[in-house]
């Protein structure tokens, strides 16, 4: 199978900056893309904060499910600290791993609950700088996740009662062949960069697919080689990850 790419919309919340996600918004519908939209249920975290409060924003969320957009769980208060211990480790901090099982339980329940008393109902989860660790899968378990948007593989698999739609890129990249998540953040975008995620669309937009199609898929358990090349991926994300912050 050729390359297919999933967009992936990162940090919506109610105070995200409106104006980037109404230009991608319209861009989508153009070229009928349907993304995964990453929602912070109960956002504290002020460096995602970009705007006033908007009273409007579950309504803005509803209108994107209606379009058959995917809305995914994107942790409960965004808040980090310092964890080392996350199933996918790239970052040294993350809003859940490291937590007691219950602490993580009773944030996932309060979140899911946010969600579902805005009329929001979803069995996607999106980690926070992917960070969480087996007592955040546990949790998602039992509250009835089924899919998590993360980790690198070529294709979806099923692993830990899950299955796992791999996010491995943050721009557009040729493939061979694969699926790729595309993992965007509206709210930090450039005139540039929007302007060459137009461009982007317009010359690729057949190439990319929806959540549904995903789970149409046939779905496999991710054998021994799809451990060693996300072992593999996973040192070339760190490794250009550590010589940006070199050059900063």
């Amino acid at each position: 199978m050729k390359a297919r790419y999933i967009i992936s919309l990162d940090d919506a919340n109610p105070y995200m900056k409106k104006e980037n996600w109404d230009k991608i918004e319209n861009l989508l519908d153009k070229y009928q893309v349907k993304p995964i939209v990453a929602v912070i249920p109960n956002n504290k975290d002020k460096t995602v904060m970009f705007e006033e409060f908007e009273n409007d924003f579950w309504n803005r969320i509803k209108r994107y499910m209606a379009k058959g957009w995917k809305i995914g769980l994107h942790g409960h208060e965004h808040v980090m600290h310092k964890s080392s211990n996350s199933v996918i480790p790239i970052n040294d901090y993350s809003e859940f791993s490291g937590l007691p099982y219950d602490v993580q339980y009773s944030k996932l329940k309060e979140a899911k609950r946010i969600f579902e008393e805005n009329g929001i109902y979803t069995d996607l989860w999106i980690a926070p700088a992917h960070g969480f660790d087996y007592n955040t899968l546990r949790a998602l378990q039992e509250l009835g996740i089924n899919y998590i948007s993360d980790g690198f593989a070529f294709y979806p698999f099923f692993e830990h009662g899950f299955i796992w739609i791999p996010q491995q890129l943050w721009r557009y990249r040729w493939m061979p062949f694969g699926v790729w998540t595309i993992c965007l953040h509206p709210n930090v975008m450039t005139e540039e960069e929007l302007r060459k995620f137009s461009l982007f669309l317009e010359k690729h937009h057949s190439k990319i697919i929806d959540f549904e199609t995903v789970t149409k898929m046939r779905i496999k358990r991710r054998n021994l080689l799809g451990k060693i090349i996300e072992k593999a991926y996973l040192g070339l994300v760190k490794a250009r990850k550590s010589l940006r912050e070199r050059k900063t």
